[in-house]
């Protein structure tokens, strides 16, 4: 009986992992390849709009404009539409998930503040939490040439409150690419369709970057 038991825990375990690297496959290939190449060419087609003479030209780059960003909205939709649920892991073994697979690719340690209690936010909710600690571990690695990085998902007085911050180089012009505004007006906006708020600015000690979400748990999107 206690082989039994032992098998069905494994076959679960394989088939929360297989879930969860589908997930992630399909939120990784949307997030660092197709924004990517949407932005890109919507940066392009500003500079056009811009600097050409030609009225014609600056009509057709406006209709582009309005064609990548309507793109951008929909990239932005399926993000959303593929958060943990109650067929996969918990938004914690996700969130667990996302920590390990960063170390395994990183040099910069990690630690964390997981409340369990995020767990029983509701779905969108929970996507936003995901979304926004994948996007900000992509930039840490990506920028941030740090060595540290401390990841905080919890709940306190009715508010989530979700910060990543790091030790690294801060944040500076070089770093505001189109792309990188990009997904920080991503992220704000996600943060604004909670009733919440979202910033990045340079610690106070002057060394790393602090990203700072919050949003009300008593918004209509919760279900505790």
């Amino acid at each position: 009986m206690t082989d039994l038991k032992n098998e069905g825990r494994d076959e679960e375990a394989i088939r929360q992992n297989n879930w969860e690297n589908k997930t992630i496959n399909i939120a990784s290939v949307i997030h660092d390849e197709i924004c990517p190449m949407l932005t890109y060419m919507l940066h392009d087609m500003y500079w056009i709009e811009k600097f050409s003479e030609c009225s014609t030209v600056k009509t057709r780059a406006n209709q582009c404009i309005d064609q990548l960003t309507n793109a951008m909205n929909r990239c932005r939709t399926i993000l959303l539409d593929l958060p943990p649920n109650d067929e996969g892991p918990s938004l914690t073994e996700s969130l667990d998930c996302m920590i390990s697979n960063f170390k395994k690719i990183s040099d910069i340690t990690v630690s964390s503040e997981i409340d369990h209690l995020i767990n029983q936010l509701g779905g969108e909710q929970q996507s936003v939490i995901y979304r926004s600690l994948q996007e900000a571990l992509s930039n840490v690695s990506k920028h941030s040439h740090a060595k540290h990085v401390h990841v905080t998902a919890k709940i306190m007085l009715h508010q989530v409150q979700v910060r990543v911050e790091d030790d690294g180089i801060g944040l500076g012009s070089g770093d505001l690419s189109p792309a990188f505004c990009i997904g920080l007006k991503m992220q704000k906006q996600r943060a604004e369709d909670l009733a919440g708020h979202f910033c990045i600015q340079n610690n106070s000690n002057g060394v790393g970057t602090k990203i700072h979400l919050s949003f009300p748990i008593d918004s209509n999107l919760i279900y505790l």
